[in-house]
Protein backbone atom coordinates (compact mmCIF):
# COMPACT_ATOMS: atom_id res chain seq x y z
CA UNK A 1 0.00 0.00 0.00
CA UNK A 2 2.77 2.13 0.98
CA UNK A 3 4.14 1.91 -2.38
CA UNK A 4 0.88 3.12 -4.37
CA UNK A 5 0.83 6.04 -2.25
CA UNK A 6 4.39 6.44 -3.10
CA UNK A 7 4.09 5.93 -7.24
CA UNK A 8 0.41 8.53 -7.17
CA UNK A 9 2.91 11.37 -4.77
CA UNK A 10 5.91 10.53 -7.33
CA UNK A 11 3.45 10.67 -10.54
CA UNK A 12 1.43 14.05 -9.14
CA UNK A 13 4.94 15.79 -8.38
CA UNK A 14 5.92 15.27 -12.36
CA UNK A 15 2.46 16.30 -13.40
CA UNK A 16 2.67 19.52 -11.54
CA UNK A 17 5.95 20.43 -13.14
CA UNK A 18 5.26 19.56 -16.67
CA UNK A 19 1.53 20.35 -17.26
CA UNK A 20 1.10 23.07 -14.80
CA UNK A 21 0.58 26.74 -15.40
CA UNK A 22 1.17 28.13 -11.56
CA UNK A 23 2.90 26.06 -9.54
CA UNK A 24 2.62 27.14 -5.16
CA UNK A 25 5.11 25.64 -2.39
CA UNK A 26 4.59 25.84 1.44
CA UNK A 27 6.07 24.27 4.16
CA UNK A 28 6.38 23.86 8.01
CA UNK A 29 9.32 22.83 10.21
CA UNK A 30 8.85 22.62 14.07
CA UNK A 31 9.83 20.57 16.63
CA UNK A 32 7.68 19.49 19.75
CA UNK A 33 9.44 17.94 23.09
CA UNK A 34 7.33 17.01 26.11
CA UNK A 35 7.79 15.43 29.54
CA UNK A 36 5.58 13.31 31.98
CA UNK A 37 3.99 15.82 34.42
CA UNK A 38 3.73 15.89 38.29
CA UNK A 39 1.73 12.82 39.56
CA UNK A 40 2.70 10.58 36.93
CA UNK A 41 4.43 6.98 37.06
CA UNK A 42 7.87 8.50 35.07
CA UNK A 43 7.29 12.61 36.47
CA UNK A 44 10.48 13.97 34.65
CA UNK A 45 10.96 11.50 31.65
CA UNK A 46 10.56 12.61 28.42
CA UNK A 47 7.54 11.51 26.68
CA UNK A 48 7.76 12.58 23.14
CA UNK A 49 10.14 14.26 21.45
CA UNK A 50 9.60 15.07 17.34
CA UNK A 51 10.80 17.03 14.35
CA UNK A 52 8.53 17.47 11.46
CA UNK A 53 9.16 18.94 8.18
CA UNK A 54 5.81 18.98 6.18
CA UNK A 55 6.33 20.05 2.62
CA UNK A 56 3.10 20.89 0.10
CA UNK A 57 3.32 21.62 -3.27
CA UNK A 58 -0.05 23.32 -5.19
CA UNK A 59 -0.59 23.20 -8.84
CA UNK A 60 -2.85 25.24 -10.99
CA UNK A 61 -3.37 24.65 -14.98
CA UNK A 62 -6.93 25.67 -15.55
CA UNK A 63 -10.18 23.97 -14.17
CA UNK A 64 -7.34 21.27 -12.76
CA UNK A 65 -5.17 21.34 -10.18
CA UNK A 66 -2.65 18.68 -8.09
CA UNK A 67 -2.41 18.65 -4.06
CA UNK A 68 1.03 16.78 -2.78
CA UNK A 69 1.53 16.99 1.03
CA UNK A 70 4.33 15.13 2.68
CA UNK A 71 5.81 15.06 6.56
CA UNK A 72 9.17 13.47 7.33
CA UNK A 73 9.71 12.93 10.87
CA UNK A 74 12.56 12.70 13.31
CA UNK A 75 11.37 10.81 16.70
CA UNK A 76 14.21 12.05 19.23
CA UNK A 77 13.22 9.03 22.01
CA UNK A 78 13.73 6.60 19.23
CA UNK A 79 16.16 7.49 16.86
CA UNK A 80 13.74 6.66 13.98
CA UNK A 81 13.21 8.74 10.54
CA UNK A 82 10.04 8.15 9.23
CA UNK A 83 8.41 9.43 5.94
CA UNK A 84 4.75 9.53 5.74
CA UNK A 85 2.50 11.08 2.54
CA UNK A 86 -0.39 12.89 4.18
CA UNK A 87 -2.16 13.48 0.36
CA UNK A 88 -1.61 13.36 -3.17
CA UNK A 89 -4.44 13.49 -5.45
CA UNK A 90 -5.42 15.44 -8.65
CA UNK A 91 -8.91 17.47 -8.66
CA UNK A 92 -11.07 18.68 -12.19
CA UNK A 93 -13.91 21.07 -10.84
CA UNK A 94 -15.86 23.22 -12.97
CA UNK A 95 -19.44 25.65 -12.24
CA UNK A 96 -21.35 22.21 -11.73
CA UNK A 97 -19.14 19.49 -11.30
CA UNK A 98 -16.30 17.53 -10.52
CA UNK A 99 -13.65 14.47 -9.32
CA UNK A 100 -10.95 13.96 -6.92
CA UNK A 101 -9.04 11.14 -7.41
CA UNK A 102 -6.07 10.00 -5.46
CA UNK A 103 -5.25 9.80 -1.50
CA UNK A 104 -7.14 12.03 0.40
CA UNK A 105 -8.78 13.50 4.04
CA UNK A 106 -12.20 13.29 4.75
CA UNK A 107 -14.07 15.43 7.41
CA UNK A 108 -18.12 14.57 8.05
CA UNK A 109 -19.82 16.42 10.65
CA UNK A 110 -19.58 19.58 12.79
CA UNK A 111 -18.40 18.09 15.93
CA UNK A 112 -15.47 19.45 17.39
CA UNK A 113 -13.08 17.07 18.78
CA UNK A 114 -16.14 14.32 18.68
CA UNK A 115 -16.65 11.67 15.97
CA UNK A 116 -20.35 11.14 15.46
CA UNK A 117 -20.60 10.59 11.45
CA UNK A 118 -16.84 10.90 10.59
CA UNK A 119 -16.23 8.13 12.96
CA UNK A 120 -16.53 6.01 9.71
CA UNK A 121 -12.71 7.45 8.32
CA UNK A 122 -9.56 5.93 10.10
CA UNK A 123 -7.93 8.45 12.47
CA UNK A 124 -4.25 7.94 14.28
CA UNK A 125 -4.77 6.57 17.30
CA UNK A 126 -0.79 5.43 17.94
CA UNK A 127 -0.65 8.82 19.72
CA UNK A 128 -2.05 11.33 22.13
CA UNK A 129 -0.31 14.27 21.29
CA UNK A 130 -1.36 15.42 17.84
CA UNK A 131 -3.10 18.29 16.28
CA UNK A 132 -4.34 16.67 13.35
CA UNK A 133 -5.64 12.67 14.06
CA UNK A 134 -7.22 12.31 10.28
CA UNK A 135 -5.58 9.52 7.96
CA UNK A 136 -6.04 9.96 4.31
CA UNK A 137 -8.00 7.51 2.56
CA UNK A 138 -7.12 6.19 -1.12
CA UNK A 139 -10.32 7.33 -3.24
CA UNK A 140 -12.48 9.16 -5.92
CA UNK A 141 -14.91 12.06 -5.19
CA UNK A 142 -17.85 12.93 -7.55
CA UNK A 143 -18.93 15.93 -6.78
CA UNK A 144 -21.88 18.19 -7.88
CA UNK A 145 -22.68 21.98 -6.70
CA UNK A 146 -25.42 24.28 -6.71
CA UNK A 147 -26.05 28.12 -5.22
CA UNK A 148 -27.16 26.59 -2.38
CA UNK A 149 -26.06 22.53 -2.80
CA UNK A 150 -23.40 20.34 -3.00
CA UNK A 151 -23.27 16.53 -3.43
CA UNK A 152 -19.97 14.70 -2.93
CA UNK A 153 -19.90 10.72 -3.11
CA UNK A 154 -17.31 8.64 -2.66
CA UNK A 155 -15.79 5.12 -3.76
CA UNK A 156 -12.71 3.70 -1.45
CA UNK A 157 -11.46 0.93 -3.08
CA UNK A 158 -8.37 0.18 -1.02
CA UNK A 159 -9.44 -0.32 2.78
CA UNK A 160 -7.02 2.02 5.38
CA UNK A 161 -7.85 0.78 8.43
CA UNK A 162 -7.22 3.82 12.14
CA UNK A 163 -3.76 3.38 13.22
CA UNK A 164 -3.09 1.98 16.46
CA UNK A 165 -0.52 1.68 18.67
CA UNK A 166 0.63 -1.30 18.54
CA UNK A 167 4.48 -1.46 18.00
CA UNK A 168 6.57 -2.55 20.58
CA UNK A 169 8.23 0.80 21.24
CA UNK A 170 5.34 2.72 21.34
CA UNK A 171 4.08 3.99 24.83
CA UNK A 172 0.49 3.59 24.32
CA UNK A 173 0.36 0.04 23.70
CA UNK A 174 0.92 -0.70 27.48
CA UNK A 175 -2.21 1.22 28.26
CA UNK A 176 -4.54 -1.12 25.75
CA UNK A 177 -2.82 -3.98 25.60
CA UNK A 178 -1.39 -5.63 28.53
CA UNK A 179 1.61 -7.53 28.68
CA UNK A 180 0.11 -10.27 30.28
CA UNK A 181 -3.27 -11.70 31.58
CA UNK A 182 -4.00 -14.06 34.71
CA UNK A 183 -6.43 -16.86 34.13
CA UNK A 184 -7.74 -19.69 36.68
CA UNK A 185 -6.65 -22.69 35.46
CA UNK A 186 -7.67 -25.71 37.43
CA UNK A 187 -8.87 -23.49 40.70
CA UNK A 188 -4.85 -21.76 40.14
CA UNK A 189 -4.60 -18.38 39.17
CA UNK A 190 -2.14 -18.33 36.09
CA UNK A 191 -0.35 -14.99 34.50
CA UNK A 192 0.12 -15.66 30.45
CA UNK A 193 2.13 -13.10 28.46
CA UNK A 194 0.51 -11.87 25.15
CA UNK A 195 1.56 -11.59 21.86
CA UNK A 196 -0.18 -9.64 19.15
CA UNK A 197 -0.67 -11.58 16.07
CA UNK A 198 -2.22 -10.35 12.22
CA UNK A 199 -4.91 -7.57 11.91
CA UNK A 200 -7.15 -9.47 8.89
CA UNK A 201 -7.76 -6.83 6.77
CA UNK A 202 -10.60 -6.77 3.85
CA UNK A 203 -9.53 -8.38 1.00
CA UNK A 204 -8.34 -6.49 -2.46
CA UNK A 205 -11.35 -7.12 -4.66
CA UNK A 206 -14.51 -5.03 -5.76
CA UNK A 207 -16.97 -6.68 -3.63
CA UNK A 208 -15.02 -5.10 -0.66
CA UNK A 209 -15.02 -1.32 -1.74
CA UNK A 210 -16.56 1.20 0.34
CA UNK A 211 -18.91 3.71 -0.66
CA UNK A 212 -20.05 7.46 1.02
CA UNK A 213 -22.68 9.94 0.48
CA UNK A 214 -22.64 13.48 1.79
CA UNK A 215 -25.35 15.73 0.61
CA UNK A 216 -25.30 19.13 2.40
CA UNK A 217 -28.04 22.28 1.13
CA UNK A 218 -26.75 26.15 2.69
CA UNK A 219 -29.40 28.16 3.64
CA UNK A 220 -30.41 31.53 5.09
CA UNK A 221 -31.84 29.45 8.20
CA UNK A 222 -29.50 26.80 8.54
CA UNK A 223 -26.97 24.43 7.24
CA UNK A 224 -27.64 20.33 6.97
CA UNK A 225 -25.95 17.78 5.83
CA UNK A 226 -27.18 13.88 5.14
CA UNK A 227 -24.28 11.53 4.66
CA UNK A 228 -24.39 7.92 3.78
CA UNK A 229 -21.42 5.16 4.13
CA UNK A 230 -21.36 1.40 3.33
CA UNK A 231 -18.18 -0.42 4.66
CA UNK A 232 -15.89 -1.34 7.23
CA UNK A 233 -15.08 -0.17 10.59
CA UNK A 234 -11.94 1.26 10.78
CA UNK A 235 -11.32 -0.53 14.30
CA UNK A 236 -10.81 -3.83 14.20
CA UNK A 237 -12.39 -6.56 16.47
CA UNK A 238 -9.98 -8.58 18.47
CA UNK A 239 -9.93 -12.50 19.31
CA UNK A 240 -8.00 -13.98 22.00
CA UNK A 241 -6.58 -17.26 21.07
CA UNK A 242 -4.64 -19.27 23.75
CA UNK A 243 -1.57 -21.21 23.03
CA UNK A 244 -0.55 -24.51 24.64
CA UNK A 245 2.42 -26.53 24.90
CA UNK A 246 2.91 -30.28 26.40
CA UNK A 247 3.79 -30.50 29.62
CA UNK A 248 7.29 -32.62 30.39
CA UNK A 249 6.35 -34.78 33.26
CA UNK A 250 2.28 -34.65 33.59
CA UNK A 251 1.79 -35.16 29.59
CA UNK A 252 -0.96 -33.15 29.56
CA UNK A 253 -1.39 -29.42 27.31
CA UNK A 254 -0.81 -26.65 29.22
CA UNK A 255 -1.43 -22.98 28.70
CA UNK A 256 1.56 -21.05 27.20
CA UNK A 257 0.68 -17.58 25.94
CA UNK A 258 -2.62 -15.47 24.47
CA UNK A 259 -2.04 -14.13 21.13
CA UNK A 260 -4.59 -11.64 20.08
CA UNK A 261 -6.00 -11.11 16.66
CA UNK A 262 -8.12 -8.52 14.78
CA UNK A 263 -10.42 -8.49 12.08
CA UNK A 264 -12.28 -5.74 10.56
CA UNK A 265 -15.89 -6.00 10.28
CA UNK A 266 -18.52 -4.64 7.87
CA UNK A 267 -20.10 -0.87 9.08
CA UNK A 268 -23.73 1.13 7.71
CA UNK A 269 -24.31 4.30 8.76
CA UNK A 270 -26.65 6.85 8.02
CA UNK A 271 -26.69 10.16 9.59
CA UNK A 272 -27.54 13.98 9.19
CA UNK A 273 -25.87 17.13 10.38
CA UNK A 274 -27.42 20.94 11.07
CA UNK A 275 -25.85 24.40 12.13
CA UNK A 276 -28.91 27.07 12.91
CA UNK A 277 -27.56 30.76 13.68
CA UNK A 278 -29.44 32.42 17.18
CA UNK A 279 -28.05 35.87 17.05
CA UNK A 280 -24.81 36.14 18.06
CA UNK A 281 -24.86 31.76 18.87
CA UNK A 282 -24.16 28.68 16.32
CA UNK A 283 -26.69 26.06 17.90
CA UNK A 284 -25.11 22.80 16.22
CA UNK A 285 -26.36 18.89 16.17
CA UNK A 286 -25.66 15.67 14.46
CA UNK A 287 -26.79 12.42 14.81
CA UNK A 288 -25.64 8.92 13.06
CA UNK A 289 -26.99 5.44 13.05
CA UNK A 290 -25.04 2.49 12.52
CA UNK A 291 -27.05 -0.92 11.43
CA UNK A 292 -25.82 -4.30 13.36
CA UNK A 293 -22.56 -2.77 14.27
CA UNK A 294 -20.35 -5.40 15.66
CA UNK A 295 -19.15 -4.84 19.01
CA UNK A 296 -15.95 -6.53 20.67
CA UNK A 297 -16.92 -9.44 22.98
CA UNK A 298 -15.37 -9.55 26.48
CA UNK A 299 -12.32 -11.64 26.95
CA UNK A 300 -14.53 -13.50 29.30
CA UNK A 301 -17.16 -14.47 27.04
CA UNK A 302 -14.35 -15.11 23.92
CA UNK A 303 -12.62 -17.47 26.47
CA UNK A 304 -15.81 -19.31 27.04
CA UNK A 305 -16.68 -20.04 23.50
CA UNK A 306 -18.68 -16.97 22.37
CA UNK A 307 -18.05 -14.86 18.96
CA UNK A 308 -15.34 -11.93 19.22
CA UNK A 309 -18.14 -10.05 18.40
CA UNK A 310 -22.22 -8.81 19.01
CA UNK A 311 -24.02 -7.09 16.38
CA UNK A 312 -25.95 -3.95 17.89
CA UNK A 313 -28.06 -1.18 17.06
CA UNK A 314 -26.05 1.91 17.90
CA UNK A 315 -27.18 5.44 17.78
CA UNK A 316 -24.65 8.65 18.69
CA UNK A 317 -25.75 12.27 18.33
CA UNK A 318 -24.61 15.31 20.05
CA UNK A 319 -26.17 19.04 20.40
CA UNK A 320 -23.42 22.07 21.15
CA UNK A 321 -23.03 25.91 20.49
CA UNK A 322 -20.11 27.98 19.35
CA UNK A 323 -20.30 31.91 20.67
CA UNK A 324 -17.70 33.87 19.11
CA UNK A 325 -17.61 37.67 20.66
CA UNK A 326 -14.56 39.95 20.08
CA UNK A 327 -11.77 37.73 20.70
CA UNK A 328 -13.22 34.65 21.71
CA UNK A 329 -14.50 31.81 20.74
CA UNK A 330 -16.35 29.45 22.94
CA UNK A 331 -17.67 26.20 22.32
CA UNK A 332 -19.51 23.81 23.86
CA UNK A 333 -20.94 20.36 23.40
CA UNK A 334 -23.32 17.35 25.13
CA UNK A 335 -23.07 13.53 23.31
CA UNK A 336 -24.62 10.48 24.18
CA UNK A 337 -23.91 6.85 22.61
CA UNK A 338 -26.83 4.46 23.24
CA UNK A 339 -27.12 0.91 22.36
CA UNK A 340 -30.84 -0.75 21.59
CA UNK A 341 -30.61 -4.44 23.58
CA UNK A 342 -27.65 -4.35 24.34
CA UNK A 343 -25.90 -7.74 24.82
CA UNK A 344 -24.16 -8.67 28.38
CA UNK A 345 -21.73 -10.56 26.57
CA UNK A 346 -20.06 -7.10 25.17
CA UNK A 347 -17.02 -5.88 26.47
CA UNK A 348 -18.48 -2.10 26.70
CA UNK A 349 -19.98 -1.74 30.14
CA UNK A 350 -22.80 0.59 29.94
CA UNK A 351 -25.17 0.64 27.08
CA UNK A 352 -25.80 4.37 27.13
CA UNK A 353 -22.19 6.65 27.14
CA UNK A 354 -22.15 10.30 27.62
CA UNK A 355 -20.47 13.13 28.09
CA UNK A 356 -19.21 16.95 27.60
CA UNK A 357 -16.47 19.31 25.93
CA UNK A 358 -16.16 22.82 26.56
CA UNK A 359 -13.07 24.85 24.45
CA UNK A 360 -12.46 28.64 25.77
CA UNK A 361 -9.71 30.81 23.18
CA UNK A 362 -8.95 34.33 23.38
CA UNK A 363 -6.24 35.67 21.36
CA UNK A 364 -4.46 39.21 22.79
CA UNK A 365 -2.20 41.86 22.37
CA UNK A 366 -2.91 42.21 18.54
CA UNK A 367 -3.77 38.75 18.13
CA UNK A 368 0.00 37.72 18.90
CA UNK A 369 -0.79 35.72 21.44
CA UNK A 370 -3.75 33.04 21.52
CA UNK A 371 -4.83 31.46 25.27
CA UNK A 372 -6.72 28.54 24.91
CA UNK A 373 -8.08 25.58 27.34
CA UNK A 374 -10.17 22.41 26.39
CA UNK A 375 -11.99 19.75 28.16
CA UNK A 376 -13.74 16.33 27.66
CA UNK A 377 -15.48 14.83 30.54
CA UNK A 378 -17.29 11.41 30.52
CA UNK A 379 -20.30 11.38 32.49
CA UNK A 380 -20.67 7.28 32.96
CA UNK A 381 -17.02 7.49 34.78
CA UNK A 382 -16.46 10.59 35.11
CA UNK A 383 -13.11 10.44 33.86
CA UNK A 384 -11.65 13.78 32.21
CA UNK A 385 -8.93 15.17 29.30
CA UNK A 386 -7.67 18.28 30.07
CA UNK A 387 -5.10 20.65 28.12
CA UNK A 388 -4.45 24.05 27.99
CA UNK A 389 -1.98 26.09 25.77
CA UNK A 390 -0.21 29.56 24.68
CA UNK A 391 1.02 30.11 21.42
CA UNK A 392 2.27 33.28 20.58
CA UNK A 393 3.77 34.59 17.40
CA UNK A 394 6.56 36.48 17.27
CA UNK A 395 6.19 36.98 13.47
CA UNK A 396 4.10 35.82 10.33
CA UNK A 397 6.54 32.96 9.87
CA UNK A 398 7.87 31.95 13.94
CA UNK A 399 6.08 30.81 16.16
CA UNK A 400 6.08 29.44 19.89
CA UNK A 401 3.95 27.43 22.10
CA UNK A 402 4.06 25.54 25.53
CA UNK A 403 0.73 23.87 27.16
CA UNK A 404 0.15 20.52 28.94
CA UNK A 405 -2.05 17.84 28.56
CA UNK A 406 -3.59 15.98 31.63
CA UNK A 407 -5.59 12.80 32.00
CA UNK A 408 -8.01 12.06 35.31
CA UNK A 409 -9.26 9.18 36.30
CA UNK A 410 -13.11 8.81 37.77
CA UNK A 411 -13.67 8.60 41.31
CA UNK A 412 -14.39 5.12 41.06
CA UNK A 413 -13.08 3.33 37.99
CA UNK A 414 -10.37 4.90 35.49
CA UNK A 415 -12.69 5.42 32.09
CA UNK A 416 -11.60 5.98 28.93
CA UNK A 417 -9.69 8.86 29.26
CA UNK A 418 -8.35 7.88 33.45
CA UNK A 419 -6.01 5.16 32.29
CA UNK A 420 -3.87 7.43 30.33
CA UNK A 421 -3.08 9.01 33.96
CA UNK A 422 0.43 8.60 33.36
CA UNK A 423 0.64 10.19 29.85
CA UNK A 424 -0.20 13.23 31.16
CA UNK A 425 2.20 16.12 30.21
CA UNK A 426 3.96 19.54 29.64
CA UNK A 427 5.43 20.07 26.71
CA UNK A 428 7.23 22.99 24.21
CA UNK A 429 7.16 23.56 20.79
CA UNK A 430 8.35 26.48 17.85
CA UNK A 431 7.49 26.24 13.93
CA UNK A 432 8.54 27.89 11.27
CA UNK A 433 6.13 28.39 8.24
CA UNK A 434 6.42 29.21 5.34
Amino acid sequence: MKRISLFLGVLIFISAFCFSQEVRFSGDLSTNSGFFAPGTENFGDFGFGNTDFTGTIEAYAGDSSAFLEGNVNYDLLSDELNFDLSEAYIDYSSSFWGIRLGQQKVAWGKADGISITNSVFPKDSSTLFTEDDSVAVKAARLSFCGNSFTVDGYVIPFFTGTKLPLEENNPLRKALVPSSVEINQGGTAINLPVNIGELSKPELNFRNMEYGLKASGYFSFCDVSLYGFYGWDKTPVLNYQMNTVMHPVYGIDVPENLTINGEYKPLTMIGFDAAVPAGALVLRTESAFFHDREFQSSSEAIMNGKTSSVKQQQIMALAGVDWMPSGWAITAQYYGDVLINKSADIERKDSYEHGATLSISKSVFNETLELSASGLVGLNSFDSAISVSAKYSLSDQICLSSGAYAFLPGPEEKGSYGKYKDFSSIYFKASFKW
